[in-house]
């Protein structure tokens, strides 16, 4: 497939590193001379200096013979403009980030081919989202949901005293549980185990598990005991993805609080949430935070626009009573360094909507991805085509790649936790945890293509 790529930031050049790996031809097209030579050297891409609303970078970059366009640069207006160009140049598809909530309403009214588009991507309203879930499952650092939401995949850390400890994975499948689950990773000080039956869990693993929805519930009681769900939430920053999240959480929530430093912003946002109290002034001050009442608050969750500032009022937050905190950043070193701050959870927005972008370019039989930077893996949704190998034998007589796990089926109406006398049929949405350079090859096992 021939793509070009308008922007080099974090989505752009994760979109570059990915699709390049998997054998697509890439144009990748970057203003910022900068950027461009950053990306020149780290990606296997041919890189454009200039704008890719230039009708000649376009054409230098193929736009007329591409089967998709990709526009992520930082601007909206840019990005819709370089669709409309696309699409006058005959480019098969065209996906736009958009993150103006007015922008995103009005071409949802007005309906997605009369901006020349196929698909829109906005990350902060996939962050919100995103957000609303860990606070739905405490004690988890990561979440993504498959198979229309009824899959989901949770991970967490696994503190002294908990009950999975020194269990054999293998004596858990055995146990009458009637909230099933899966475990179908483990890291392990920096190390990832694809587990076996007699492998056990130990204090300080990170577990990732598929679980049907119902099983969430009873299985937060049972791998944290001590945590419930929240009923007052900070969140600091009256961003897109703030915005979205406090309205996301009144619903669910007894008490919200949105702090923001820039007062004017505040009053806006007062006039336009209800059941949402809105408090002017900065979250690294810990007077402002005891007027918020940080001490009974059981989440606090920062979303300003600054990395920084989220992270320090985050630790601030912790340090002062906050049982569960959540920050937003778009470094993707921040991932690996949370864990040393005792910050619960960190979303990046980019890195979500690179995973939604994957999912339209990969298209047919991935139906849903999310990448696991810690892991260095992914997780996917798959369909198999009818005689594809996958359908052929159970599983356990499949010669599937090293460090892929099959973990759920979906079924007709029921959710099948893979074993080794599973079946695949095709047609079903099947979930799998796969290390990134095993990606390519699992995919042969889902299409009727003979494996070579």
């Amino acid at each position: 497939m021939k793509l070009v790529i308008c922007g080099a930031g974090v989505i752009g050049s994760n979109l570059g590193r990915y699709l390049a790996e998997e054998g697509h031809e890439v144009n990748l097209i970057e203003q910022d001379e900068k950027a461009a030579s950053q990306a020149s050297e780290k990606l296997d891409v041919k890189v454009l200096v200039g704008s890719a609303s230039n009708p000649s970078i376009l054409e230098l970059a193929g736009v007329a013979e591409a089967d998709m366009v990709i526009a992520v640069t930082n601007s909206d207006l840019s990005n819709l403009a370089i669709c409309t160009l696309a699409a006058a140049y005959g480019t098969k598809r065209r996906i736009a980030r958009v993150r103006s909530m007015g922008l995103n309403d009005v071409i949802h009214r007005f309906g997605l081919p009369h901006f020349h588009l196929d698909e829109i991507i906005n990350p902060d309203e996939v962050a919100a989202q995103a957000i609303a879930k860990v606070l739905a499952a405490p004690g988890s650092r990561e979440v993504a949901d498959f198979a229309d939401d009824k899959v989901l995949l949770r991970s967490f850390d696994i503190p002294a005293g908990s009950p999975l400890i020194g269990i054999r994975l293998e004596d858990l499948k055995e146990r009458d549980f009637p909230w099933p689950f899966l475990v179908v990773a483990i890291n392990r000080n920096g190390r990832v185990i694809i587990p076996r039956g007699d492998d056990t869990v130990s204090a300080g693993d990170r577990i990732y598990v598929l679980l049907p929805k119902p099983s969430l519930p009873e299985f937060l009681t049972f791998v944290h005991p001590e945590v419930k769900l929240p009923r007052k939430v900070i969140v600091y920053g009256a961003t897109n993805t703030g915005v979205s999240l406090s309205m996301n959480l009144v619903d669910r929530v007894a008490e919200v609080i949105l702090l923001e430093e820039d007062r004017k912003l505040a009053e806006t946002v007062a006039g336009t949430l209800s059941r949402v109290r809105v408090i002017s002034g900065p979250a690294s001050e810990a007077d402002i935070l005891h007027e918020c009442g940080i001490e009974a608050a059981d989440a606090f969750v920062a979303v300003s626009g600054s990395d920084h500032s989220n992270l320090v009022s985050a630790v601030l937050a912790k340090k002062m009573g906050a049982k569960t905190t959540v920050i937003t950043t778009n470094q993707p070193e921040y991932v690996g360094i949370v864990g040393a701050l005792d910050i619960d959870a960190v979303i990046n927005p980019r890195l979500i909507a690179t995973d939604q972008i994957l999912r339209l370019v990969r298209g047919g039989r991935i139906s849903t991805v999310a990448t696991l930077p810690e892991c260095k893996a992914e997780v996917l949704e798959l369909i198999p085509e009818p005689d594809s190998p996958v359908t052929k034998k159970p599983l356990r007589d499949l010669k599937l790649p090293k460090k892929c796990i099959i973990g759920a089926i979906h079924r007709g109406s029921e959710v099948v936790l893979a074993s080794g006398e599973t079946r695949i049929q095709a047609g079903e949405q099947v979930v799998v945890f796969c290390h990134e350079e095993a990606v390519a090859a699992l995919q042969k096992f889902f299409s009727r293509k003979k494996i070579f």
